[in-house]
Parts: structure tokens; sequence; C-alpha cells
């Protein structure tokens, strides 16, 4: 049995229908909405219309909470692989409490009932956003140095704490790898996470942040976890990223694609700082879920290249364009729309 957890999200749901449609091993998928379980299965029925290999009836689903260790340890009943792609983003101070109670407990709980279980191996999805940095240069790799969390978002700081519960129990027995991907791009999810970059492009935002970071096609992480968890490789880390580009660079090929207006302007730090004042009236007389902190500021700046060598030379990983990624999204945007 191999246990998934995020199942509902972004490369939780296409995860699922990669396993569906190649093994016949069951899955056992952990989930916590219904509403999103639901959309989940909207999801991988439409799909199945196209591809009619995708057998939903092989799913176990499960309804657990990371921090609830009762119903998670019977959720680990007969589990001999674990995915591990749960994880909470947020970038408001407000949400370090919870994001660490999530990422850090959640992901020591499984940890620890992998261990109990004698789970033959586990794969931990983290993200970019964990990885050290060189002081001299903008190139990070698998061996990037990290120092320190200062200059660091509360969202990176909880997936490193996380990436520390999980190489301790590698040095308790348990067989790890783990995933580093950069912003994750593909279908269904565009209210949330990487997938409001299509939103935004969908509604003709007129802005662009100077932002250059790692993307990657979901099916090309989904292929490195699987190869990472086939191979006999253990107690490794692989940056798991296609192309480093602008975002203007992506957001241009997705309004190509869906046939939308570019974006033309720039957000400069003298914009942001006109919104973080802006907020701080608004929310005078209205709470915001959704603020531009310091951390924002920051980030929206950033420009550090990823080299992913190491996943193309050790797990035979072929990425795919993001450009391309970008079209299969579309065409599959369209069969989406059309079968839900």
């Amino acid at each position: 049995m191999i246990l998934v957890t995020g199942s509902t999200g972004l490369l939780g749901t296409h995860l699922l229908k990669r396993l569906c449609f190649f093994d016949s091993i069951r899955v056992r998928a952990l989930y916590r909405s219904e509403d999103k379980k639901n959309y989940t299965l909207s999801i991988l029925r439409a799909l199945s219309a196209n591809e009619n290999h995708i057998n939903i009836d092989l799913i176990d689903w499960v309804k657990a909470d990371l921090l609830d260790i009762p119903k998670l340890d019977e959720a680990f009943d007969g589990v001999s692989r674990v995915y591990h792609c749960a994880a909470w983003v947020g970038n408001a101070s407000s949400d370090y409490t919870l994001m660490r109670k999530v990422n850090i407990k959640g992901t020591a709980n499984m940890v620890n009932l992998s261990l109990k279980h004698k789970v033959e191996k586990f794969c931990h999805v983290s993200s970019i956003a964990a990885l050290g940095r060189y002081p001299n240069r903008n190139v990070i790799d698998e061996e990037a140095p990290r120092e320190t969390d200062n200059l660091r978002s509360i969202y990176s700081i909880t997936k490193y704490g996380a990436e520390m519960e999980v190489w301790r129990a590698s040095q308790e027995g348990l067989k790890v790898v783990i995933l580093n991907p950069g912003i994750i791009l593909g279908l269904g999810f565009f209210d949330s996470g990487s997938g409001l970059l299509f939103r935004k492009v969908l509604n003709n935002i007129k802005f662009y942040p100077p932002k250059h970071s790692g993307f990657v096609y979901v099916y090309d992480v989904i292929d490195a976890m699987i190869a990472a968890m086939q191979s006999s490789k253990q107690n490794e880390r692989y940056i798991v990223v296609g192309e480093n580009l602008s975002f203007k660079t992506v957001m241009d090929y997705i309004a190509f694609a869906f046939n939308r207006k570019k974006p033309i302007i720039k957000i400069n730090k003298f914009l942001l700082r006109l919104a973080v004042f802006l907020q701080s009236i608004i929310s005078i007389f209205k709470p915001l879920k959704t603020k531009i902190t310091k951390d924002t500021i920051m980030l929206i700046n950033s420009k550090f290249e990823y080299d992913n060598n190491k996943s193309i030379e050790q797990l035979n990983i072929n990425y795919t364009k993001i450009e391309e990624a970008i079209r299969m999204i579309h065409r599959d945007y369209n069969l989406l729309n059309t079968n839900i």
C-alpha cells in the first residue's frame, strides 16, 4: 500500500492520477475536506474520460489530519511507502504558528509513524525555499549551505524545519529521499498557490514581479518522485527544476497559450511600499486574509537559479520546457472545463 498526504492539492492530485494509471497497487489518500476531495475526484474523472487507464477505484480515501496521531496511526496500517506532499503555505506572520504545526510537527508525526510501522521508503516533498545559498553566487545546488534563517520567509523556515525531521528519521533507520521542486505548474488549482499565476493572467493583470526563480511541470516532479522511490538511492536530496526563468517570461507564455494580454508593468519597490501603506489603512476597517509583508518585498525582488544536474544524472529526468508545459496545461484546461 502507498500512502499519499496532501492528496487534494495540485501535486497530490496529479500523483494519484499517475499512480492509478501505471500501478495496480492500492493507494491510500489522506484528505481533510470533503469539498477538496470531491474536487480532486472531479479532476481525475475528467482526465480519465480522455485516458481510460486511470483506475480511481484503487484509491482508499482516509480523512485524517497530520496532527491527529491516533487517526494517522490507523492510516499507516499495511503501508509500505509514503509520498509526503502535504504542507501549509502562507506569507503573513499570523500564519507562522499554524505553518510550524502542520509543516514541522505534521512531518515529525509522519516520519515517526513510518519508523513505527517499518515503512520501506519515505519521499518528502520540500521546496527550493528550504535550500541554502552561497554567499558569492546566485546559483543554488543541493550542497548550498544554510547557515541562518535571517532574511528568510516564514514558509522557508518551516519547510527547512520539516526537512530536519526527515533527516533525523533517516538517522534512526528510515530510508528517505527529499525533493526540492521549484514553482510547480499544473492543471486544476488556479485559485491557490502557483495556480494564482494562471488566474492573474487569465484576468488580464497588467503587473508582473521582477522575480526570477525555478519552474517545473507537475508531471516532471512526479517522475522524479517515483524514480527516487524506485531507485536504490536513499538519504539523498534532489533539486527538481525544469527551467530558471523570470516571472515575466512565464506569464507571457501563459498569456499566449490562453489568448490573454501580456502583463506590461513591472512591480517595483515603490509600488509595493504603496500597497503596504494602503493595506494598513484598509485593514483598520476590514481584516485582510493575504497581506504584503517585508518577506513579500524581499522575495519579489530575488533572482536565484537552481542547478538540476543531479536529478538529471541520477534520476534520468527529461524535463519539459515550461512553454510546452503551459501548452499542455491549456489543452487539459479545455478538457477539464468540458468534462466537469
